[in-house]
């Protein structure tokens, strides 16, 4: 087995069980990359700044190269060209460990930090698409957001941006509107 980043953004595999070329991966891929996302997973945990994140196994795939050879007891195949094993871990009649090394010395090769990079833009344009709104709607979709009345009408510049820093100070702010008015 070797793993590594993907140089171009996009998963990468090649495998083979018991000689056979199986184009499409299969459990065997999946159980590789399941291990490498359950160590990153470990890793994030212990960063307190990345506490919050949650990595997805898509994501994290995005990143990796897989080059798989193994030996499989009756492997079981989806169709006849054989190109994704479908037999499950249990009945392989082996086990797949990667060791913390290989999986230490993947980390350090720049795999997290591209995870972490491509999860924050991912977030970025789930934020952007979220606020993009045709002319006269109204943002949805962000917690604790009011949106202003005329946001997204034609005095819109006309709008005040109100920031506050935490739940009580945005009461205080929402109830100084009701005093002089939303408009």
């Amino acid at each position: 087995m070797c793993l590594s980043t993907s140089p171009d953004g996009s998963f990468h595999q090649v495998s083979f069980v018991n000689s056979i070329c199986t184009s499409k991966g299969g459990t065997h891929v999946e159980k590789v990359v399941k291990q490498v996302v359950d160590y990153l997973e470990k890793l994030v945990q212990k960063e307190k700044s990345h506490k919050e994140i949650k990595l997805k196994t898509n994501v994290v795939k995005q990143n990796l190269w897989v080059f798989i050879r193994c030996a499989v007891e009756n492997p079981t195949f989806d169709s006849q060209t054989k190109e994704n094993m479908t037999l499950k871990d249990k009945s392989w009649g082996s086990t797949c460990e990667i060791d913390d090394k290989i999986l230490k010395e993947l980390s350090k090769a720049g795999l997290l930090e591209m995870t972490l990079n491509l999860l924050s833009a991912k977030n970025k344009n789930e934020l952007a698409r979220l606020a993009t709104t045709k002319k006269g709607g109204r943002i949805t979709g962000i917690k604790k957001l009011d949106d202003a009345n005329q946001a997204g009408k034609k005095d819109a510049d006309k709008c005040t941006l109100i920031l506050t820093e935490g739940d009580s100070a945005k009461a205080l702010a929402v109830a100084g509107l009701g005093v002089i008015g939303r408009d």
